[in-house]
Formats: C-alpha cells, sequence, structure tokens
C-alpha cells in the first residue's frame, strides 16, 4: 500500500512535521486518559465535581496540562499544514514544528514535576517557546502565500 509520501512526493520532506503532529495528537491523548485516574487514585476529586485549584497537586497540574494541550493543539496543527499547504521551506517547517514539540515536552515535564512557581517560571518560558514557534509557522505560512495574492 502506498503512503501519502509515495503518492505525493511533495509532502515527504515534511515527514518530521507530519511525524510531530501524529506525536502531539497521541501525548495529548493520553493526557486526557491519564487526568481522571490521577485524580481518583490520590483522592484529589470527587466525581463529577471540578478539580480543586491547587498547583500543588498532580492530579490538578495533569488536568491543567491536558487542558493547555487541547486548547494550543489545533492552532499548531492549522499553522503547520497552511506551511506545509503553502510550500514554505520544509527544512524552516521542520525545525518550527520540532522547536514547538520540544518545548511543549518541556512544558509538560516541568508542570508534571511542579518545577517552579505557577507563573513566570521554566513552564511560562517553555510555553513561551511553544508559542514563538507557533507564531513562526503562521506567519512563514502567510509569507509563503501572499506572493500568489497578486
Amino acid at each position: 500500500m502506498d503512503t501519502i509520501f509515495d503518492a505525493v512526493p511533495y509532502f515527504a520532506a515534511y515527514r518530521v512535521s507530519f511525524l510531530t503532529l501524529a506525536g502531539l495528537a497521541l501525548i495529548t491523548l493520553i493526557q486526557s486518559f491519564a487526568t481522571a485516574p490521577l485524580a481518583f487514585v490520590n483522592e484529589e476529586q470527587v466525581p463529577g465535581m471540578p478539580v480543586r485549584f491547587d498547583h500543588g497537586k498532580l492530579s490538578f497540574r495533569a488536568l491543567r496540562t491536558y487542558s493547555n494541550s487541547a486548547e494550543t493543539f489545533p492552532a499548531f496543527g492549522w499553522a503547520l499544514l497552511m506551511a506545509i499547504m503553502s510550500g514554505a521551506s520544509p527544512m524552516l517547517v521542520n525545525w518550527l514544528a520540532g522547536g514547538y514539540f520540544a518545548s511543549r515536552i518541556a512544558f509538560w515535564v516541568i508542570y508534571y514535576a511542579g518545577i517552579g512557581k505557577p507563573a513566570g517560571g521554566p513552564r511560562t518560558m517553555a510555553f513561551v517557546a511553544g508559542l514563538l514557534c507557533n507564531i513562526g509557522l503562521a506567519a512563514t505560512a502567510i509569507w509563503s502565500l501572499l506572493p500568489g495574492l497578486y
């Protein structure tokens, strides 16, 4: 069976980006699955009630990590796909996607481990690094699409 990379060789240059997208999707789904068991096992949540706001509890940090992933993943996915479809430099797109992936992994590790203060610490820096990579992807897509407007 042929893959999309065999059928449309143009996409092969973006294989790293597609792998990044799939990896982030898988991690976000695992986070979704893990949030409830963490809260129930640690007896930190009453079923059907919101998790109490407490950065000291792993269940709260896990839920917030998943929520943040669910909030940022669509923007990354669309920016990445638009950069690929617009014909942006595969090397630049792959590097930005890899940077986003690395910053998200750092964000998750820092948040799960409870490293640093809740705001303005290493977690915030990891988030901003990912945000800048995502902005870079969107800007790259727009820049690549501009010449076709006139």
